[in-house]
């Protein structure tokens, strides 16, 4: 998951604005329009070098001069995966699976987009060029707008180009699948073999299914969210609504769709970009709460919501951001830093049942994300240290400087490098 260091202040929301903003371009639902030739990928390569190590990993940023940095979270094993590559980087994102990493480049002009994966070794593995302006899915509300799909083998991004946003679906290492004109607010399924967006003009909710390179509509006035049970009903938004009062707001109806059927079930827990997160199996939400400061439980089988009695998020208490909540990866249990203002930021723990709330710690600093194995997490601290990429355990404690040249950074993700397949 990709995680990154978000910056104070009107500008950078608006550098880390939602895929889902006003629909651009016109022109009504119809096949999508293929790339006439392969891309500019890289030739596949062979398997990354596998490192046996039971320490969590760390990629970071240096913003100055373009490097991504991989390193064992001890401060063992530094290596240089880009050299120079990723200057202008608007973030990380590992591959499922972390045997890759993605960065996403902008021109200063905002003209220019590359799209670039390197393995562990640093080999490039595909670079693609876009004329255009990368619309950003590294939000504090867009989870689900993964680059990855799910299994790892394909992209999916929007560009926009002469005004017109473009969805771009890739190979990860052969390059550009197809480009679809007007696509937006991509959504992978589970199993990474179907894409949700939708396209101008009504919000036309559109499926794309990688094996038959086909697409076909499901609606109007739909936006997606998320899928969910088992890739079995799209989470979507209906209504979408923008008004500018000072800052944009935004309305919708949240509604679980049938995909086969069309049939609607209206979720009023989840409107009005009310911040959730999944459990692994995407069968269960936590709600940033729409009945009070805090957070609760929200089965998406049956629709029940039980409130997590005392977890009062802090101000600002509508919603905390995605990298600050954590699932146990049998998904028993969640981890996350309050919002606290700007710093400290309190560290709980609480069943998923909505049970045993507990508070673990503080954050001296700007939050960024847990270790995989929920016992530490970096952050950047707010005031009175030195700057750069810090490291603690999760109640706070050992606190140590990890890297002074750090931007962003991001956890190599589960499965650990032992897990992964053999050369």
């Amino acid at each position: 998951m990709s995680i990154l260091k978000f910056a104070c202040g009107t500008a950078a929301i608006a550098v880390l604005s939602l895929v889902i903003g006003a629909a651009c371009g016109a022109g009504g639902p119809g096949p999508p329009t293929a790339s006439p030739a392969p891309s500019p990928g890289l030739t596949a390569i062979a398997s990354p070098t596998v490192r046996p190590t039971a320490v969590p990993e760390i990629a970071y940023i240096d913003q100055d001069n373009g490097d991504i940095w991989l390193m064992a979270a001890d401060g063992t094993g530094k290596r240089n995966l880009s050299q120079g590559r990723c200057l202008g980087a608007r973030g990380l994102e590992w591959s499922p699976e972390g045997d890759r990493i993605a960065c996403i480049t902008v021109n200063d002009r905002q003209t220019e987009t590359r799209v670039l994966v390197f393995d562990l070794d640093g080999r490039p593995l595909l670079r693609l060029q876009h004329a255009g302006y990368f619309r950003s899915f590294f939000t504090w509300r867009a989870k689900f707008a993964s680059l990855w799909a799910p299994d790892g083998r394909n992209l999916a991004y929007v560009v926009e180009e002469q005004v017109t946003p473009v969805l771009v679906i890739a190979d990860a290492t052969r390059g550009i699948l197809t480009s679809i004109a007007g696509g937006q607010q991509p959504r992978w399924s589970a199993d990474g073999g179907r894409l949700a967006y939708f396209k101008p003009p009504g919000d036309t909710l559109m499926l794309y299914d990688l094996a038959s390179g086909q697409e076909k509509p499901l609606g109007e006035g739909l936006r997606p969210l998320a899928w969910v049970l088992a890739d079995s009903v799209l989470l979507v938004a209906a209504d979408y609504q923008e008004q500018e009062l000072g800052d944009t707001q935004v309305t919708y109806e949240a509604n679980l769709l049938d995909p086969a059927t069309a049939q609607m079930t209206r979720v009023p827990e989840l409107d009005n970009y009310t911040e959730f997160w999944l459990s692994p199996d995407r069968g269960m939400a936590v709600v940033s709460s729409p009945r009070g400061p805090g957070l609760g439980i929200l089965n998406l089988s049956n629709l029940q919501f039980t409130p997590i009695v005392g977890s009062v998020i802090g101000f600002p208490s509508d919603f905390i951001p995605q990298s600050q909540l954590a699932f146990s990866p049998d998904g028993s249990q969640i981890y996350w830093a309050d919002q606290g203002g700007w710093a400290p930021h309190a560290t709980y723990k609480a069943n998923i049942d909505g049970t045993g709330l507990t508070k673990i710690g503080e954050v001296p600093g700007w939050f960024v994300g847990f270790s995989p194995d929920l016992t530490r997490m970096l952050y950047f601290p707010s005031s009175g240290t030195p700057g750069g990429l810090w490291l603690a355990n999760i109640d706070g404690s050992d606190a140590r400087l990890l890297a002074e040249d750090a931007s962003d950074a991001a956890w190599l993700p589960q499965p650990s490098l032992e897990e992964r397949r053999p050369q």
